[in-house]
């Protein structure tokens, strides 16, 4: 959202190019600092090899995934991503009634995603105080709130007010993950004492209380799920990239091909570097992995700059999912499907930015940060229902193109898949499901109170928003883009309209 380019004018400068695209799509993704904290939540369903093998096979129908994306994205240059990509590809009768549900889908999931990049950047905080003063207590709520609110608070005004140094931060955390990336993964293999390869690679371990290890893994395999979700960041970029039809396919399929082989090294890496788990879970940091470096290297110091690492990494993150949240609302909002829509987007007179599109989601990760205050149960439901949300609206274009044999596709000599299509749209569709009733599932036995899993409460709770959002503005409002077509039919204060390509589109006079 560049304040001085306006959409469809190729002479204009953009804000992001070719690198600093691919490192925001490395960040949302971010395998690198995500299995890191969530693969020792993961080792009681299943063990390491359950994490190994099911990262493997998520990347495999992850890619079919990003694959159907780069065949829309070599169409459609918009910034509404996934839900635009279904919208164009729905045939008239029903588009309004899916695209609805699908924008609220994919905006609801990259609030929640940022929610909980905040809050790995709050317990890194904290665990590096410890570190350094092993006093400290972690665990105080109040401590983790307040840090979550800081980092929410950081991102928003560099949405707003640093939006210009937005790419340059987003290039520098990705350097300074693929550095610490391969500086630990040698100083891990040199120094670590090793594991035994079945307890890498053969050996299931079930500390769920199912007596049933096949279920077990089965629960296990949410850890590879939530770790690859944030798969269309650099899709909402589209209208701040040059050539988007080219450019933004390639993206995507650079991001997670590399964060593949990111992925299935640092899972072995750590694996083999886990001889005592216990101690290692039991860490006064908070974070495991923390302390699997200060045994492996036998140094508090390389535990401290990973912590460093650590906190750069999710930062950058946090900004890059806070960037991407802001331009999927905008682009909703465009389309009449949020509260207010006028008002969202409606450019501040200085700036020339949607200050309320950049500042809404904010305030939302802040009232979900109340969340997180009280409850850890009532907060970990809020994630869950993060890779619902976000898998849902990703699954939807290859389930629309498989229904309809892709007959609403535009013809193009790029990124045709062939005889290939079918088969990759049914494992794009067969996977979403899986992610789905995953994610819906308790996670240890017997059920109580504290380990119930109540995404589905959460789920019924935004459903019911969504429901009173369409009852009151939504049917009258809603216009979802035909084609390329990116904002609502009547032209708003504050837009012109141009033509660009044969086609007529409503440009913003200047585009954030």
């Amino acid at each position: 959202m560049s304040q001085d380019s306006s959409l469809g004018n190729n002479n204009t400068p953009k804000l992001f190019g070719l690198w600093s695209a691919i490192s925001l799509g490395w960040l949302t993704l971010n395998v690198f600092g995500g299995m890191s904290i969530i693969m020792f939540v993961g080792l009681s369903a299943g063990g390491v090899p359950a994490i190994i093998y099911g990262f493997i096979g998520s990347c495999v129908a992850v890619v079919c995934i990003i694959l159907t994306f780069a065949q829309c994205a070599a169409r459609y240059s918009t910034a509404g991503g996934a839900y635009h990509y279904a919208c164009f590809l729905i045939p008239d009768q029903y588009r309004r009634q899916v695209a609805y549900p699908l924008g609220w889908m994919n905006y609801l999931g990259w609030i929640f995603t940022h929610a909980g990049c905040c809050s790995i950047v709050a317990k890194t905080v904290l665990g590096l105080v410890n570190l350094c003063h092993p006093d400290f207590d972690v665990t105080s709520r109040w401590k983790l709130f307040l840090v979550y609110l800081a980092w929410d608070a950081l991102c928003w005004l560099f949405n707003i007010w640093g939006v210009r140094g937005i790419p340059t931060l987003e290039l520098f955390g990705c350097y300074a993950t693929a550095l610490g990336f391969v500086g630990y993964t040698i100083a891990l293999l040199v120094k670590a004492p090793k594991a035994d390869p079945s307890f890498v690679f053969i050996d299931v371990n079930n500390d769920t209380g199912y007596s049933s290890n096949s279920f077990a893994i089965l629960l296990g395999l949410f850890s590879s799920f939530a770790t690859i979700m944030g798969l269309d960041g650099p899709a909402h970029l589209a209208e701040e990239i040059p050539e988007p039809k080219k450019s933004l396919p390639r993206v995507m399929l650079i991001v997670i091909l590399s964060q593949f082989v990111v992925g299935v090294i640092w899972i072995i890496v750590l694996g083999f570097s886990i001889t005592n788990l216990e101690a290692i879970i039991n860490t006064s940091t908070g974070i495991p992995v923390l302390e699997l470096i200060r045994q492996a290297t036998g140094s508090n110091a390389a535990s401290i700059v990973f912590c460093l690492l650590l906190i750069v990494n999710n930062g950058s993150s946090a900004l890059g999912s806070a960037v991407t949240m802001s331009r999927q609302g905008y682009a909703f909002a465009r389309d009449g499907g949020l509260f207010c829509n006028s008002k969202l987007t409606e450019l501040s007179p200085g700036s020339h930015i949607p200050f309320l599109s950049i500042t809404l989601p904010s305030l939302l990760v802040a009232v979900v940060g109340l969340v997180y205050l009280f409850s850890d149960t009532a907060f970990n439901a809020i994630i869950g229902a993060q890779a619902t949300c976000m898998i849902i609206s990703f699954g939807f274009p290859a389930l629309i193109l498989l229904i309809t044999d892709g007959s609403l596709l535009p013809k193009s000599d790029q990124w045709n898949l062939g005889i290939w299509k079918r088969p990759i749209y049914m494992v794009s569709v067969g996977y979403s499901i899986l992610v789905v009733i995953v994610s819906f599932m308790p996670q240890s036995y017997p059920v109580t109170t504290e380990n119930m899993n109540y995404t589905i409460l959460v789920m019924g709770a935004f459903t019911i928003g969504m429901v009173l959002a369409w009852t009151f503005e939504g049917r009258k409002l809603f216009s979802p883009p035909v084609n390329e077509e990116v904002v609502v039919a009547s032209v708003m204060e504050g837009y012109e309209v141009e033509e660009h390509e044969e086609r007529m589109i409503h440009v913003p006079k200047a585009q954030v």
